[in-house]
């Protein structure tokens, strides 16, 4: 039976191998114009991927599994993070 432990458990796992993605994403780009270039197209495909079946599972729920998320409050983090990268 579901339950917003298993839920949570699931989240921290994903986050955690996120983490992990993240971390050698940056390492990989740093060797070579080409192995950036591969890094960004894998990164396009997870996103495209993740969010594509964000909308899928929500249409054919008819549950916006999106609705309620604080997009102002996303917005503001991914500002702080596009002017700490440049």
């Amino acid at each position: 039976m579901p339950t917003i432990e298993i839920l949570r458990q699931k989240i921290q796992n994903a986050n955690q191998e996120l983490v992990e993605a993240i971390d050698l994403s940056i390492e990989l780009r740093r060797q070579s114009p080409q192995m950036k270039s591969e890094v960004i197209k894998i990164w396009e495909t997870f996103l495209g991927q993740f969010f594509g079946y964000i909308k899928q599972k929500s249409k054919s729920s008819k549950d916006n599994l999106l609705a309620g998320i604080s997009w102002a409050r996303l917005n503001l983090f991914l500002t702080a993070l596009f002017l700490f990268t440049k």
